[in-house]
């Protein structure tokens, strides 16, 4: 975020209030993550789960999936949100 802030200043652009939302940005999110504070601060429709799997990286998760089905914190319609909905939107399915 602070580099593509430094270009649009180098632009002479303004950087928008919420430019995640804005830009079309989307988030990857690991089962580590405060999600609530992402999603106050990003909005539950550009998040998506990332797992690394597959590569050979200590957060691989190869259960992230079922392990993030089961977090209480999260609401079933972020979930669905972040786990297809929004996913399906990144890739115009």
């Amino acid at each position: 975020m602070h580099e593509a802030r430094n270009r649009f200043k180098t632009l002479g652009r303004k950087w928008p209030d919420n430019a995640i939302r804005e830009l079309g940005m989307y988030v990857t999110c690991e089962n580590s993550d405060d999600i609530a504070y992402i999603v106050r601060e990003a909005g539950e429709d550009c998040l998506v789960i990332g797992t690394d799997y597959g590569h050979t990286d200590t957060s691989s998760d190869v259960d992230a999936i079922k392990v993030f089905r089961e977090r209480p914190d999260v609401s079933a319609d972020v979930k669905r949100k972040i786990l297809s909905d929004n996913a399906r939107a990144l890739y115009s399915l």
